[in-house]
C-alpha cells in the first residue's frame, strides 16, 4: 500500500508539473519562460572595486541543507550558506583583484550558529585581513556571536538606536519529572556514566551536581576563547570583557563606543555612502556589491582534478533507518560510505562530524562502513560545532581527529529512557491485562513499570554497549581503557580540553583536515572536493510524510502540554525515543543550548 501511495503521488505531482507548464504555454506565457531561464542561468558579474557582502543574518550549516517541505512553504528568505561557502569565498577574496572590501552587514538580523562555525570564519576574516584590504561590519544590535567576528573589522559601526549584548554565556535546561508525574507518566532510566544525564530532564527537577559541574566547566570553557578572540581582535583586555558582562550586560550604542567595543555611530544610509566612496560608486544607487552566493556563482572551486577528496558531511541526529532530511540514518550513510570505498578516483575523506550523537546501533553501523573505508584510503574527522556521543563514537575511525577550540565532544555513555502510562491509563478507567508464553515477552509493554529482572535485562544491554564504546574509543585513541572509563561517564568537553586528555588530536577547523590529506597524499593542492550524501528534495520528504501520515483526534489540554514537553526537546527526538522505549541512546547528555 505504501509503494502504491508513493507511486501514486509521485506520478501526480509531475502531471501537475506537466499540466501548469502547458498552460504557462498555452497562455502565451513561453517568452516569460524564456526569460526566466535565461535569467536563472546568468553567471553573476563582479566589477572592478567591489565589496563582497557578508549577510551576518545567513542560516549556517556544515552541508547545503536539503529542500524540505517547511521551508519551502514557510516563506523563509533567510539566505542558507554552508561553511565551506563562507570560507571560501573570503579567502578567494582576499586575492582577488576586483574585491576592495569586506562588508560584514548586520542590517537584517543576527548569527545564529555555534563558536566552532565562528571560530573557523574568523580564520578567514584573519587572512582577508592581512591581506590588506578592509573589513568593515555593520549592525542594528549586536550579540556575542556576532561581536565574536565582527570585532575584527578594521571599522564596527552599530545604529544610534541599536544595543551590544554582552552578558556571558549561559545554558538553561527544562525538567519535567514533576509535571511527569503530576500527569501519571512513569519514566525509568537505565545509564552508564554519572555525567550522562540526558534522562536527568525526566527524574529530576533540578540538575545533578555532576552535570552542573560538567556544564559550568564547558560554557567556561567557550567563555574563556571568546574572551581570547575578541581581545586579540580589540585592544581590549580580559578584565574589560568580564567587568562590562557582570555590570552591564546590555551596552547602549554611546556606551559601547565609550568603552571603545565598537568605533562608530552611523545608520545604515550613512554606511552605505561610506562603501560607495571605498568601491568608486558615488554616482551609483547603491554600492558595487556581490553577494558571497554570487561570488561563488561566478568564482566556483576548480573540478577539474582526477584526484578527489570525499567530504561526508555527518550533520544531525543519528537514527536507524533512512532518516528524513536533517537526520544522519543509519542504513543511508552505509550506503553512502560503501560508494565512497568503491570510487577509486576518491583518494581520501574527510568525516565533517556536526552531531550531538543519537541511536547506538546506527552510529555502530557507520563506523564499520569507515573503518572498512581507512583500511583502502586514509579518514580524517573535521569536528564542527558538536560532535559528541554517538558523534564521537563515529569520530574513532578518523586516523587524525581536528576540533575547534570551541567544539563540544565527549560524552561517551549511554542510556535507555523506559516511560509506562499506568496510573494515567488507571485513572482514566484503561486497564492493561498480559498473557504471555515466557517471563519476558511483555517487555516492551508500556503499561507497567518495570521489574528488577526486566530493568536487569536492560541494563545488560547499556553496559555491552557502553563497553563497547570505550573499547573503540581505546583503540582509537591508544589509550588504557581504564583511562578512557575515567575521562568518559558520559562527561562533555571543549575542544581545547579534550586534546588535552587525549579525545582529540589537532585543533582546527576544516580546511586544516583538508591540509593534512593534501600533504599525506602528495597531491600538491590538485584535487577535486565532492560532497556527501547525496541530496534529497522536498518531493521525497512529502511522499514520505503522507505514506506515513497519522491523523491526530481533538488533544485534552493535559494531552496537550505533554506534546509541548516533548517537542520543546527535539534534541532528544523523544517521538523516537516514545516510539522505541528499549532502544539505547549515545546522544548528548542535555538538549544543548548555550546563550
Amino acid at each position: 500500500m505504501k509503494k502504491f501511495l508513493q507511486q501514486t503521488l509521485a506520478s501526480f505531482l509531475g502531471s501537475l508539473a506537466s499540466l501548469s507548464l502547458l498552460a504557462l504555454l498555452s497562455s502565451g506565457g513561453l517568452f516569460i519562460l524564456i526569460v526566466v531561464l535565461l535569467s536563472m542561468s546568468s553567471t553573476p558579474k563582479i566589477e572592478n572595486q567591489s565589496a563582497l557582502v557578508f549577510n551576518l543574518n545567513s542560516q549556517i550549516s556544515d552541508y547545503q541543507r536539503e529542500s524540505d517541505l517547511n521551508s519551502l512553504l514557510g516563506g523563509n528568505n533567510t539566505e542558507n550558506l554552508t561553511l565551506r561557502d563562507i570560507t571560501y569565498a573570503i579567502n578567494k577574496a582576499a586575492e582577488d583583484k576586483r574585491i576592495s572590501v569586506l562588508y560584514l552587514d548586520g542590517s537584517r538580523g543576527n548569527l545564529i550558529t555555534g563558536y566552532a562555525s565562528l571560530t573557523e570564519i574568523n580564520n578567514a576574516l584573519e587572512k582577508f585581513k592581512a591581506s590588506g584590504k578592509k573589513i568593515i561590519a555593520y549592525n542594528v544590535s549586536a550579540g556575542e556571536q556576532d561581536y565574536f567576528i565582527t570585532s575584527i573589522a578594521d571599522e564596527i559601526i552599530l545604529n544610534p538606536m541599536g544595543g551590544m549584548e554582552m552578558n556571558g554565556l549561559a545554558s538553561s535546561q527544562l525538567f519535567f519529572a514533576s509535571a511527569l508525574q503530576k500527569y501519571g507518566i512513569g519514566v525509568q532510566v537505565v545509564r552508564v556514566g554519572k555525567y550522562k544525564s540526558a534522562v536527568e530532564p525526566f527524574i529530576l527537577d533540578n540538575y545533578s551536581p555532576e552535570s552542573k559541574l560538567q556544564t559550568q566547566d564547558l560554557i567556561d570553557d567557550l567563555w574563556n576563547s571568546y574572551i581570547e578572540n575578541v581581545t586579540n581582535n580589540r585592544d581590549l583586555k580580559a578584565g574589560e570583557i568580564n567587568n562590562i558582562a557582570d555590570n552591564k550586560g546590555i551596552l547602549q550604542a554611546s556606551e559601547a563606543k565609550n568603552l571603545k567595543i565598537i568605533d562608530q555611530i552611523k545608520y545604515e544610509d550613512e554606511i552605505i555612502s561610506q562603501l560607495k566612496t571605498i568601491t568608486n560608486s558615488e554616482n551609483e544607487d547603491n554600492f558595487r556589491k556581490i553577494s558571497i552566493k554570487d561570488y561563488i556563482t561566478a568564482n566556483p572551486e576548480e573540478t577539474s582534478s582526477s584526484n578527489q577528496i570525499a567530504i561526508l558531511y555527518v550533520e544531525g541526529t543519528i537514527v536507524d533507518g533512512e532518516g528524513r532530511i536533517g537526520e544522519v540514518g543509519g542504513n543511508r550513510y552505509v550506503a553512502e560510505i560503501r560508494k565512497i570505498r568503491q570510487n577509486d578516483d576518491i583518494k581520501g575523506v574527510i568525516v565533517r562530524i556536526n552531531s550531538p550523537g543519537g541511536s547506538a546501533i546506527a552510529s555502530e553501523l557507520i563506523l564499520r562502513e569507515l573503518q572498512l573505508t581507512a583500511k583502502e584510503k586514509p579518514v580524517v574527522v573535521s569536528m564542527g560545532d558538536v560532535a559528541a556521543s554517538g558523534g564521537y563514537w563515529i569520530s574513532t575511525a578518523g586516523e587524525k581527529v581536528f576540533a575547534s577550540n570551541n567544539t563540544i565532544t565527549g560524552s561517551i555513555g549511554v542510556f535507555g529512557l523506559i516511560f509506562n502510562v499506568e496510573d494515567i491509563a488507571q485513572n482514566n478507567g484503561i486497564n492493561n491485562e498480559v498473557v504471555k508464553t515466557n517471563k519476558f515477552a511483555d517487555l516492551g509493554n508500556g503499561f507497567a513499570p518495570k521489574t528488577d529482572a526486566e530493568l536487569s535485562v536492560i541494563q545488560q544491554g547499556v553496559d555491552q554497549v557502553y563497553d563497547l564504546f570505550l573499547e573503540r574509543v581505546s583503540k582509537a585513541r591508544n589509550l588504557p581503557i581504564e583511562k578512557v572509563a575515567e575521562i568518559a561517564q558520559g562527561r562533555v568537553w571543549s575542544g581545547q580540553a579534550a586534546q588535552k586528555i587525549g579525545l582529540i588530536d589537532e585543533i582546527g577547523g576544516l580546511d586544516k583536515s583538508l591540509e593534512y590529506l593534501n600533504e599525506k597524499l602528495e597531491l600538491n593542492n590538485n584535487y577535486q572536493l565532492i560532497s556527501y550524501p547525496e541530496k534529497r528534495s522536498w518531493q521525497v520528504e512529502l511522499i514520505n510524510q503522507l505514506s506515513g501520515a497519522k491523523l491526530n483526534s481533538n488533544l485534552t489540554d493535559k494531552e496537550t502540554l505533554l506534546k509541548m514537553i516533548w517537542e520543546e526537546n527535539t534534541e532528544l527526538q523523544l517521538r523516537e525515543i516514545l516510539r522505541n522505549p528499549h532502544q539505547i541512546y549515545s546522544i548528548l547528555p542535555y538538549k544543548l543550548n548555550i546563550k
